[in-house]
């Protein structure tokens, strides 16, 4: 029998309104398109949003949240401040290691009946809104908590096989999506509705990063809601056409870039299916439909996330639960310090160090490189990623990691390993983005920028690279790493 993910009553217009609502802001930074904002709006006269600033995880001693994410989002939360003040909406930041205890001290403060959200699907994040119902039953005044499907197109029981269990891989997953797909299920949720009167207004400013203990970092995307909406415009109606043939090549501005976004809901997964289709993603448009595919590989892995908890730590495979894995201390100390001697691992690490951003083809071989060259659990290159990505998103990565160690939703996953080099040659010929990351590699040739230890020793000392001290020589042998890496699955 299906269940909902929350046994939280959804919201149905009573009626009259109720005076005082509470918008809990997690993941949907945005006043367009936001439903459990827009529902807060019909049902209050008095609307105040919060941010609840965990420091279990938003902090930098914590190691869960990095520098680049920690400033795009607090400058998404200084945008969405002025924004919402012309809706006459309050916005607070409360520090506090207890969200749900901060919740509802500030819903007895505004003397609140409900409390809007939109759903997550992290187990950590599920489990903290069970709470937050359980703790207002508790309180013992009439304190409503509403809960919205806002950040898929579809819900955890809305895409199922025909016995009624949910998708493990991905093609039948999207077929079915796009057949249930219709224009209203992607319907914009529109404009909150301005509120009668203005409140006080909280005045504390939005923190920076760097009161938090982040590093300062530069953000290199525009951060904020408008930000998002110019990124979309400009990809959706220049670009997307090529996004096809360009989106492997790291050196090529060929890529949406609006992970971030997407991660922090500066804008929302309607708005980008919605620009997709009107680019021609179900009519023939290559560029949009392969875009559009993308999207709904976000949604799967969300729906495995919800349907297999188990996989933030353990296998999505069983099988693989006591798989062995070396972690030898010496090579990830290479692979953490982008000094593998594999040029196109070594550029990808430093682009995520230096922006908080990484292609995602180089996600891929960075992440199979690690579990299946190194040998070393995915778990750890998971929580790396989780500290330095500007995008960092729990299923995606989780599904992303799982998918490249071979544990994840995958028929024969022993038989993909990618072979750097050859990937370096393919989406990286002429060595643009690897010499651009590891300038060591500045005046190697193109013949010898993906292997540079095969130049002869006397070109070496031309070049200023001499293979073991200007640049490491490779930490492991790929093709003998390859074979153990099969032998070890099969």
């Amino acid at each position: 029998m299906r269940q909902a993910a929350y046994n939280f009553p959804h919201w149905r217009r009573g009626p009259g309104n109720v005076n005082s609502v509470i918008h809990w802001f997690r993941r949907d930074f945005r006043v367009m398109d936001n439903t459990g904002l827009a529902a807060a709006t019909r049902l209050g006269d008095a609307v105040t949003g919060v941010f609840m600033l965990d420091t279990r995880w938003f902090a930098a001693n914590m190691e869960k949240t990095g520098a680049y994410q920690a400033a795009f989002w607090l400058a998404a939360l200084r945008e969405l401040r002025t924004g919402l003040a012309q809706l006459h909406i309050d916005l607070r930041i409360i520090t506090t290691d207890d969200p749900v205890a901060g919740l509802l001290s500030l819903a007895r403060q505004l003397r609140a009946s409900a409390i809007t959200l939109n759903k997550e699907y992290e187990p950590a994040q599920m489990a903290q809104d069970h709470r937050l119902l359980r703790e207002a039953e508790k309180a013992g005044h009439d304190l409503k908590i509403y809960t919205y499907c806002d950040s898929v197109i579809f819900e955890e029981f809305d895409i199922l096989t025909a016995a009624e269990t949910p998708y493990t891989v991905f093609t039948p997953y999207k077929r079915t999506w796009l057949a249930k797909y219709t224009a209203e299920a992607a319907a914009s949720r529109g404009r909150p509705r301005k509120l009668p009167a203005p409140p006080a207004m909280d005045t504390t400013p939005v923190p920076l990063s760097a009161a938090l203990g982040f590093a300062e970092v530069r953000l290199d995307v525009a951060a904020g809601e408008s930000g998002g909406r110019t990124m979309l415009d400009e990809f959706t109606q220049q670009r997307i056409g090529l996004y096809r043939q360009k989106r492997d090549i790291p050196a090529a501005d060929g890529v949406s870039r609006l992970s971030a976004h997407l991660a922090a809901g500066t804008i929302s997964i309607r708005q980008c299916v919605a620009a997709a289709i009107s680019a021609g993603a179900l009519k023939g448009c290559a560029g949009a439909e392969c875009w559009l595919s993308e999207l709904i590989w976000r949604e799967f892995y969300r729906m495995v996330l919800f349907h297999f908890p188990h996989t933030v730590r353990l296998p999505f495979n069983r099988r693989y639960d006591h798989l062995p894995w070396e972690n030898d201390p010496n090579k990830l100390r290479t692979w953490l310090a982008a000094q593998t001697g594999y040029p196109i691992v070594d550029a990808a690490l430093r682009q995520i160090q230096s922006t908080g951003w990484m292609h995602n083809r180089l996600r891929m071989i960075t992440a199979m490189f690690l579990t299946k060259d190194l040998d070393i659990d995915w778990r750890t290159g998971e929580q790396w990623f989780m500290r330095w990505l500007m995008d960092y998103d729990q299923a995606s990565n989780v599904g992303g990691w799982q998918w490249s160690a071979g544990t994840g939703t995958d028929a024969a996953p022993y038989f993909r390993v990618m072979n750097p080099i050859l990937q370096a040659r393919r989406f990286d010929p002429d060595g643009v983005f690897v010499r651009r990351f590891v300038p060591e590699l500045a005046r190697v040739p193109v013949e010898f920028v993906h292997e540079p230890w095969l130049m002869p020793p006397l070109l070496q000392s031309q070049c200023g690279c001499r293979i073991g001290q200007d640049y490491p020589a490779p930490v492991v042998d790929h093709n003998t790493a390859r074979q153990r890496a099969i032998q070890k699955f099969k």
